[in-house]
């Protein structure tokens, strides 16, 4: 019997070994090479170009392993989405417990679907119906595009430094340049003016300029998105003032009131930063942490908003997505509600943030460096500059330059930040103190080097 036909013109596709081919070899600077070939950029994202070739291959608690064999302390924690440290045994064994039995259904509802929107209506104050989706982006996107469709108006208004993902309509004026602000500053090329000009873009912590905005456009703004903690220009916290300020303005204008809690949510508590603020939003969205890691977003809100989404014909709002809901994920949500509400969580993840931060505070008084220590709870950083702060405006005192090389110097040290100035670091559960004490020691050994190099330049 003759063997398959075979055409000319079709190519021939080559497995990952040949015959009597070695196996590639397995390095950081072999994959990372290899990655350059095949990725953009030899990575799948500029913010996670860390300037050295590491390529890591396994990840335990606090841990990271590199293909090389070395153990990097992980301070980036997945850009916070690992609040119980990585690989954490509950998280695996639900998912896999839940592997055993379904998987991707995509019809009808699952009984996954209904138990992780109970728990998550549970936890957030202002959740009293839930919608899934994959990611913060998509959240935030979804969030944006139903705020419309209920008030019928197209303006935003997100705030300097917030980022609420890829999408043009808030994908702007974050880390921007002094000169950038207070001008339309989009984060990519190849964004739709046409959709960023419907958002306006406010300091933070201003609530006047909010309320100046909405009386000047009335009726014409539909959503003010605000991350409650703005992590995202390293940490700058809301005051109570101006939150319930943005409260009662969004109620006063028929505006939808949106907390970006994407960093926030889970991770500083099970309901959110609304939850300890005490103001609550109409929509907020969570994502990262809500799942230990897992690829999830959700839009939580008022029932008579969300419902909007649940429905079909006039005046429904489409959120559609083969992989909403999907059991891993579904699996992960429970199992981290059940982890994160034991009673010592957050009590550990904020001491272990305090000592971190006081401690931080200590070796620059030491060695007489300006700057200063930032976080709230579990997210941590440092400042290049003294004196106070709350907008991104006063962030631009920040020496960039002995930032980005303090980071530097330090995730050579292996022990891996987010290598921009201003970014946020982590811990998690599994950090513990004395993990914590020798992170410090090198701190102060690398600042110490630093501060000679500062003051000629200065």
């Amino acid at each position: 019997m003759k063997g398959p036909m075979t055409s000319a013109a079709s190519p021939r596709v080559s497995t990952a070994l040949e015959d009597n081919e070695m196996p590639a070899v397995r390095s950081n600077l072999a994959l990372s090479e290899r990655a350059r070939k095949v990725m953009p950029g030899g990575h799948l994202s500029p913010s996670r170009d860390l300037g050295f070739p590491y390529a890591f291959v396994r990840a335990n608690g606090p841990y990271l392993y590199d293909a090389d064999g070395n153990e990097h302390v992980d301070y980036h924690c997945a850009f916070g989405a690992n609040v119980l440290g990585h690989c954490h045994p509950a998280i695996r064994s639900r998912v896999a417990e839940v592997a055993e039995r379904i998987d991707l259904i995509g019809a009808g509802v699952l009984d996954l679907e209904v138990e992780a929107s109970e728990a998550l209506v549970r936890c957030i104050p202002c959740a009293e119906q839930v919608a899934f989706c994959s990611s913060g982006s998509e959240a935030t996107y979804h969030a944006l595009r139903l705020a419309r469709a209920v008030t019928g108006a197209t303006q935003i208004i997100k705030f300097q430094g917030g980022y609420h993902g890829w999408h043009d309509y808030v994908a702007m004026n974050g880390q921007s340049s002094r000169q950038a602000i207070g001008r339309y500053d989009p984060m990519s090329a190849g964004m739709l003016f046409d959709a960023a000009r419907h958002t306006t873009v406010l300091p933070y912590n201003d609530q006047q300029a909010v309320e100046a905005h909405l009386k000047g456009h009335r009726g014409e703004v539909a959503a003010i998105i605000v991350e409650p903690i703005a992590h995202n220009m390293g940490s700058v916290i809301a005051t109570n003032s101006f939150l319930c300020d943005l409260r009662r303005l969004a109620t006063e204008h028929g505006v939808v009131l949106i907390f970006d809690e994407v960093i926030t949510g889970f991770r500083h508590a099970l309901g959110g930063y609304q939850s300890i603020a005490g103001v609550t939003p109409d929509l907020a969205t969570f994502g990262k942490a809500v799942s230990t890691g897992y690829p999830v977003g959700v839009v939580a809100g008022r029932r008579e908003l969300m419902e909007r989404v649940g429905r079909a014909g006039e005046g429904a709002v489409f959120m559609g997505g083969t992989f909403n809901g999907t059991p891993s994920t579904l699996a992960a949500i429970l199992a981290t509600i059940e982890e994160l509400s034991k009673e010592d969580t957050y009590p550990k993840l904020f001491a272990l943030g305090d000592h971190l931060r006081r401690e931080l505070d200590a070796i620059v008084r030491r060695i007489g460096l300006p700057a200063q220590s930032a976080g709230f709870g579990s997210v941590w950083l440092l400042y290049f500059f003294e004196g106070g702060y709350s907008c991104y405006e006063d962030l631009l005192r920040n020496d960039n330059d002995l930032d980005a090389e303090f980071r530097r110097r330090l995730v050579e040290a292996r022990c891996i930040f987010q290598p921009l100035p201003l970014k946020r670091l982590y811990l998690s559960t599994s950090h513990d103190q004395a993990i914590i004490d020798r992170t410090l020691d090198m701190i102060e050994t690398i600042l110490r080097q630093l501060s000679s190099r500062y003051r000629r330049t200065a």
